[in-house]
């Protein structure tokens, strides 16, 4: 209303029309080149902290964009609530692990980091290089084409074979953790009761299977 009052009463209410708007353009450009420059700074220049990591890992998680500092930073952290749940170490003697972060992200997930940090020391000077690497070159575009590599060649049937991959990696696990739990008890019968009983169930399987394999 009040530009069209301009408009209509004031013999340079055209020109003040047309000066206000570019103003207004203008000041959206600006807003919008600042929010890139922050946007670009959090990504470049930002640095994570976090409480219970190791100084040496946060050192290493630093050197990553920050987006990618937020997603490291979460599975260093997961564990402390998986020796609060009294998980083992989960005897990985490489960086193959197939749980579904590690899968998603190519990123060190929580079991490599457990293991790293109770086991076998996974994540050398050299392995942080090629993680940083992967990244460096292509941003988040490696995702993106990922994706599209994912769902140009996974059909519903190998997207079937990889949950159920994953699903044995879990029950291994879980009864990784359950056999490290009787060992702590000190209690030996019942630690062989235990890998008895185990043996009996597991041997069964191993034999049916072997010899469906021989038929086949």
């Amino acid at each position: 209303m009040i530009f069209l009052w301009l408009f209509c009463s004031h013999p340079n209410s055209k020109l003040l029309y047309i000066l206000g708007a570019i103003h207004n353009i203008v000041n959206i450009d600006c807003k919008k080149r600042s929010d890139a420059e922050s946007v670009s700074f959090d990504f470049r220049i930002k640095k994570i902290s976090a409480y219970g990591v190791d100084n040496d890992i946060l050192e290493e998680i630093k050197k990553f964009p920050f987006p990618f500092q937020q997603l490291i930073i979460k599975e260093a952290c997961a564990v402390m609530n998986r020796l609060e749940k009294g998980k083992g170490v989960p005897g990985l003697t490489s960086l193959d692990c197939y749980c579904l972060f590690r899968h998603r992200y190519l990123l060190p997930c929580k079991h490599i980091f457990h293991e790293h940090m109770y086991g076998n020391k996974l994540l050398t000077s050299d392995v942080w290089q090629m993680f940083r690497k992967i990244f460096e070159e292509s941003g988040f575009e490696v995702y993106e084409s990922r994706e599209l590599f994912i769902e140009y060649v996974q059909t519903e049937q190998q997207k079937r074979a990889e949950d159920r991959r994953i699903a044995v990696s879990e029950l291994t696990e879980r009864m990784r953790d359950r056999y490290y739990r009787v060992e702590e008890t000190g209690n030996a019968e019942w630690t062989q009761s235990f890998i008895s009983m185990l043996e009996a169930s597991v041997n069964p399987i191993i034999s049916r299977f072997d010899n469906s394999n021989e038929k086949t």
